[in-house]
């Protein structure tokens, strides 16, 4: 069972988080510190929290609202996360055969938790189909399409008789039949239909595992505490790192014969644990190959009155196979403890249904140690089970996967905090991680090869590789693969971005305006460090004195766009006639807007709206790809 999507709402600095969907693998919840990503992540775990059980308090409802929605009654009826789940194939195989094909016809269900943790559910069943599942197992031919009234029609029938050989009334075939079907239906749905789907539903929902950097193990754990809450069922009292250092434990023995003398059978099964954690960590911690994890129990002796007791300690100790020596988890980098415990940690969950909440991993890490760690989410984690994390790093961004990113930011008491599908923000700090994820990448690539498009900003960048996308799904032009395009950050630094790379690469430029480059270029060209046939001017493809990216659009086209990402409602007819630039003519009507906004939309939404395009588009996107292949070098 996958989950759909979620919302937050009054809880801490969340007013209304909106729906955000989340992706079948992997979510990222980029935002600056302080906006409330940690808040939408511990109201997550409430759902079905794993290992131990989180609940809501009224403690967490929001302070300034507080006192006015107890006298309303309003903290009554909040819901503080809502999520949406959906049966995946092999579930819902199994679900139909017990209820019927089509008994959740939309194969999700919803479920809500309130601050008394009383749980809420939302659910569209077809009854009829439920009613005619379970006639059908018992051969029974009922039109019934309520339990209520499939049970009154088996009670007419349930005492059906025939004369038999002897003269003697005995119970029909289809009334011994119908007393299956009861009791069948008394079992399956001792309640109503709905409760029952819910509760064969609830029991098969996914846990939610919450892991953060308070989960780090310690070098030296002492063992009885740990033991002590694991047989009273107290593990909620254990801190964030003594419940890591119990699934360690759980991973070798975990009950009472880690406290007697058997030295060897312990220390053999924590070498085993050991063994696997250390490869598991080399598989995926590339910044030293040379570590090995070593996991011993040590004894302590100490008196307590004229008594000399023993105390257990779990030893985490790392050995540097390359330098021959060993020394203590503490001393460690904290990255390393970090990847090392979350191992740990998520072991005992790893084979079963979980979305893993990740709250800022590897913040520690070195940048290529945090690539390494998304690496590791993607191929060993995200194929698996949904991953959703948080992060304000650059590094913990995959350029190549932006449709999983949403935008997490905190307006203020009025709004609280909210969260955008859309890549974009009323503050650009909370973009900042996206932008640096980009330019990292693009400096990762830029100088791998000769085949260089400049173009001037990252919405310039957005529509070139939607739109040649778009096209190539229709069989027409389309960017050529060689291509590494990159922004230059706009048009007061593309000719510098062009001088650079000039020098030792082939560059095109992608350029605003009419048929002619702009100065700047031009002199670029006279001091032999660009060809004069590697620029292309945007006034030549739109057949425009003077022309931007957003102009390769038809009007109507790039209004779908606008409206789309500033939720407004303008049509061509509003922004009258004349050759001025779409732009330049939205703010004369709408006023200034970011142009990066139109593009974000553009790219979360592009699996819908661009197959709504005109020709007019296409055609002009499609002279925008065949002029800029034209370039390349043979």
């Amino acid at each position: 069972m996958k989950l759909v999507s979620f919302e937050v709402i009054k809880f801490r600095n969340v007013l209304d988080s909106g729906i955000v969907p989340v992706d079948d693998a992997v979510t990222c919840l980029v935002g600056k510190n302080e906006s409330g990503k940690t808040n939408l992540m511990h109201a997550l775990r409430v759902l079905n929290p794993a290992p131990i059980d989180w609940k809501f308090d009224e403690q967490q409802y929001p302070r300034w609202l507080q006192k006015l929605d107890k006298r309303t009654g309003d903290i009554d009826k909040a819901l503080p996360v809502t999520a949406t789940f959906e049966l995946i194939d092999d579930e819902l195989t199994a679900f139909e055969a017990i209820f019927g094909t089509g008994a959740l016809p939309s194969h999700q269900w919803t479920l809500s938790i309130d601050y008394k943790n009383a749980r809420h559910y939302r659910l569209d069943i077809d009854e009829g189909i439920i009613c005619r599942a379970l006639c059908q197992r018992h051969g029974l031919r009922l039109a019934e399409v309520t339990l209520d009234s499939l049970r009154i029609a088996l009670a007419g029938l349930e005492g059906e008789t025939e004369q038999g050989d002897a003269g003697v009334q005995t119970s029909t075939d289809r009334a011994l039949r119908v007393r299956e079907a009861q009791d069948e239906c008394n079992t399956l749905f001792p309640e109503t239909a709905a409760q029952a789907v819910y509760k064969y539903l609830v029991e098969r929902m996914p846990r939610m595992f919450y892991f953060d950097a308070y989960s780090k193990l310690l070098g030296r754990t002492e063992i009885a505490p740990l033991i002590h809450a694991l047989r009273r069922g107290t593990e909620s009292t254990l801190s964030e790192s003594q419940r890591t250092a119990l699934a360690l434990l759980k991973l070798g023995y975990a009950s009472d014969t880690l406290i007697n003398s058997e030295y060897e059978k312990q220390s053999g099964e924590m070498e085993a644990v050991a063994a696997e954690l250390t490869q598991n960590v080399q598989k995926f911690w590339h910044q030293n190959p040379y570590l090995r994890l070593n996991i011993d129990l040590e004894s302590e002796e100490y008196l307590q009155g004229t008594s000399t007791l023993i105390r257990k300690y779990l030893q985490l100790r790392v050995e540097d196979t390359r330098h021959f020596y060993t020394y203590n988890l503490d001393v460690r980098s904290s990255g390393f403890r970090w990847f090392v415990s979350f191992l740990a940690a998520f072991k005992e969950f790893s084979d079963e249904p979980v979305v893993l909440l990740l709250d800022e991993p590897a913040l520690s890490l070195h940048a290529r140690a945090q690539k390494d760690f998304l690496e590791f989410i993607e191929s060993a984690i995200g194929e698996h089970h949904q991953v959703i994390y948080t992060t304000h790093s650059p590094f913990m961004v995959d350029p190549s996967h932006l449709e999983r990113v949403r935008v997490v930011e905190d307006l203020g008491p009025e709004e609280g905090t909210v969260v955008r599908v859309q890549l974009m923000s009323r503050d650009p700090d909370a973009l900042s991680p996206l932008q640096g994820a980009l330019g990292y990448d693009i400096a990762q690539n830029i100088f791998s090869g000769p085949d260089n498009l400049v173009v001037e900003g990252l919405s310039d960048y957005t529509y070139l590789v939607v739109m040649s996308e778009a096209l190539r799904s229709l069989g027409r032009s389309s960017l050529s693969e060689r291509w590494r395009i990159l922004p230059a950050g706009g048009a007061g630094t593309l000719p510098a971005a062009v001088a650079l790379m000039g020098q030792e690469l082939d560059v095109t430029v992608v350029v605003d305006g009419g048929s002619k480059p702009p100065a700047k270029l031009q002199n670029l060209v006279d001091e032999g460090l660009l060809e004069a046939t590697r620029i292309v001017v945007l006034g030549n493809v739109t057949r425009r004195i003077g022309a931007d990216i957003e102009d390769v659009f038809g009007v109507d086209d790039y209004l779908k766009l606008f409206n789309g990402a500033m939720s407004a409602n303008l049509s061509s007819s509003d922004l009258g006639s004349g050759t001025d630039r779409v732009v330049a003519k939205i703010s004369r009507v709408f006023g200034e807007f970011n142009r990066n906004d139109p593009a974000n939309w553009l790219l979360a939404n592009r699996a819908t709206i661009t197959s709504a395009f005109g020709a007019t588009t296409l055609g002009r996107f499609e002279a925008l790809v065949d002029a800029v292949n034209a370039t390349i070098k043979q």
